[in-house]
């Protein structure tokens, strides 16, 4: 009796069920809210694929924010390191791991990726070179599945720009910002598996420069006679990058010798002067280093000051005159300048 009641007490739900949705549209499972993480892990599956038909088994991704402080202590151990180029003049950074390249370099070595030791050593600029595709085609994969993520931030646009054999010069080449991280835990290949990490971060919320909307078409001026308008143009023009400058005297001058120190005044990197040969400043920039050069990264003077890179404050810079004719001021005064009556030498450190 009882089975018969609960019987018949589930075939009256049913029936109550099916009369009450009779007249409604059926329900749709809602689709989920894509995560950072699973948009991560389809753009560095579908890259691999496109690029090699390597299988790619995420085994973690993890999304995060790091300081710049912090990200060096983020590179897995013996990694290669990437500059990434953005929109706006923004600059990020990827580190792929050890195995990662090695993964990569044996599928396109041998076409399949084997579970042998790799010999540790070195990564070099060829092995940058092998990696490029990889990094265009997860940046592209990446740009394309993050913006579907709500509040992750727009990271489209990013490419290889350089590869560094040393972490440290990216601290200098990188603003002091906040940066968005992504942590990949992978495993490469099939029948035979290699795990590998990778390391992206990019500046958080960059801001894209809009496009200007093209002008329209000017006339096109008369020819006129022949000019030396081109050949001007690509003229040489020497030009001098100055950290900083001291006053010596004429007897310290004399007394300088191969060894000897010579004491610079305290400076900061971001006081770099651009400057001609006569002492012209022509812009002013961050002190850094790119393809195991010194470079001078030049600021926007469109930027107002909150828009610059954050760092120690600087001394407000000259103001430029408006003919390049004519010398910098700083420099004019100072080589009028004799100190006790006894002739002065003006050093400049600059590259």
């Amino acid at each position: 009796m009882a089975q018969q009641g609960q019987a018949g007490r589930l075939q009256a739900l049913l029936r109550a069920r099916a009369q009450g949705g009779a007249d409604k549209p059926a329900r749709l499972p809602q689709p989920q809210p894509l995560s950072p993480a699973r948009a991560a892990a389809n753009a560095v599956a579908r890259a691999a694929e496109r690029l090699y038909r390597l299988p790619v088994l995420p085994i973690d991704i993890k999304p995060g924010a790091v300081t710049l402080g912090e990200l060096p202590e983020l590179f897995p151990e013996q990694s290669l390191l990437v500059v990434l180029q953005g929109p706006g003049d923004q600059i990020g950074a990827m580190a792929l791991g050890f195995e990662t390249v090695t993964a990569l370099i044996e599928v396109q070595a041998l076409g399949r990726v084997t579970a042998r030791p790799a010999e540790r050593r070195r990564l070099t600029r060829s092995d940058a070179a092998i990696c490029v595709d990889f990094v265009n085609a997860l940046m592209a994969e990446l740009g394309t599945e993050m913006a579907a993520v709500e509040g992750f931030g727009p990271i489209g646009g990013y490419r290889y720009a350089t590869h560094l054999d040393d972490p440290r010069p990216l601290v200098l080449m990188l603003e002091d910002r906040p940066y968005r991280s992504l942590s990949f835990d992978l495993r490469f290949g099939g029948a035979e598996t290699r795990d590998g990490r990778i390391l992206i971060a990019l500046p958080h919320k960059a801001e894209v420069r809009p496009v200007e909307a093209p002008t329209a078409a000017a006339p096109v001026p008369v020819p006129t006679g022949a000019t030396l308008a081109a050949a001007m143009t690509a003229a040489p023009v020497e030009v001098v990058g100055v950290l900083c400058r001291r006053t010596v005297t004429l007897g310290e001058l004399r007394a300088l010798v191969p060894g000897k120190l010579l004491p610079l005044p305290r400076v900061i990197l971001t006081d770099a002067r651009l400057e001609t040969r006569d002492g012209q400043l022509l812009a002013t920039g961050k002190l850094g280093e790119a393809e195991g050069c010194h470079a001078l990264r030049l600021q926007d003077p469109s930027r107002s000051a909150a828009e610059q890179p954050s760092g120690p404050v600087a001394l407000p810079v000259p103001a430029q005159p408006a003919d390049l004719s004519e010398t910098d001021p700083f420099r004019t005064a100072s080589l009028v300048h004799e100190d006790a009556g006894k002739p002065s030498v003006r050093l400049a450190s600059g590259g």
